[in-house]
């Protein structure tokens, strides 16, 4: 069973309404001008972002956006500031939440979106990826004294997922073959997620680890949840881009490409996931997996699901 505060509906109406966009070329400036062009005209870029998910994109205590994913945006840009020869060109900021990130692209008023957006055969319907940052493993967060440990001691009980993520997917398919007749309740935000669990309205939050472990972070009494199950799937995050605009995706590629040889990318991952994160907020604890390593000696936009 299966109640939605978003229904997967709306999740096929955005797809929907984006493909028949990019089909029939609808008349919005994003359609007459490439990305490198808009940003010669106006002089910005602009990276559309989750808030609050830490430590790839969230608001700092001097309440600028940050992260490991915001940074590599900026280093991005700092390669179109360059190759473009803008340099006055200003780094703007839109903080979009997980169903305006694709219209924002589309429509052009963002440029780039940078956070945890994981690259699939459904999102690359609508959206073009750059080479992936990160995999997270999909599992769950629930309250110690809960009693579950995996997937089948949910049986009959209530989850929470975040709206328009892969999660719903996967927890009805893991429902479905297992027969576990689980309750999926979408919520709008990572937050509104883990008060449900935290107040008892739902059993369990379903989520990339990486996010769940974050979370477990910054709570008063972390010690009284923990993360379990085997993993779900394998989510490779990457950053997001208008689809149907190969001149901007190739320089996007490439700069990416840059990043990594020059080695940037594992000074910038250290500096997100294994030194602390603030003076408040401790470290993530989590040293590069051998999956990204080994994606990253040969970078690519290609992912499993291809």
């Amino acid at each position: 069973m299966t109640t939605r505060y978003a229904s997967q509906a709306a999740t096929r109406w955005i797809i929907k309404t984006v493909v028949l966009g990019l089909c029939i070329g609808l008349p919005v400036q994003a359609r007459a001008e490439g990305t490198l062009e808009k940003i010669r005209r106006t002089n910005a870029v602009v990276i559309a972002y989750l808030n609050g998910t830490t430590p790839f994109a969230f608001l700092g205590e001097d309440k600028l956006v940050t992260g490991y994913a915001i940074e590599l945006c900026r280093n991005i840009a700092e390669g179109l500031r360059k190759e473009l020869k803008l340099p006055h060109m200003q780094v703007q900021f839109m903080e979009v939440d997980t169903v305006t990130r694709f219209m924002a692209l589309d429509q052009g008023k963002a440029d780039l979106e940078c956070s945890t957006s994981t690259n699939n055969a459904e999102r690359r319907k609508i959206a073009a990826f750059t080479v992936p940052h990160f995999f997270a493993a999909v599992r769950m967060l629930v309250k110690k004294d809960s009693g579950i440990r995996n997937w089948e001691d949910l049986r009959g009980k209530t989850v929470v997922v975040p709206r328009n993520t892969p999660m719903v997917k996967l927890l009805e398919q893991r429902s479905k073959v297992r027969s576990l007749d689980v309750r999926v309740v979408e919520v709008a935000y990572n937050e509104d997620a883990f008060d449900s669990v935290e107040k008892g309205k739902a059993d369990a939050f379903v989520m990339e680890d990486v996010l769940l472990r974050r979370y477990l972070l910054s709570v008063p009494q972390p010690k009284n949840y923990l993360v379990v199950g085997e993993a779900l799937s394998l989510e490779p995050y990457g950053i997001m881009m208008r689809k149907g605009d190969p001149t901007f995706k190739k320089f996007v590629d490439l700069q990416m490409v840059r990043i990594v040889r020059s080695g940037e990318i594992y000074r910038i991952y250290d500096r997100w996931f294994v030194q602390p994160i603030s003076a408040k907020v401790p470290s993530m604890d989590m040293p590069m997996s051998f999956i990204l390593r080994d994606t990253l000696r040969y970078p690519t936009d290609k992912v499993g699901d291809d």
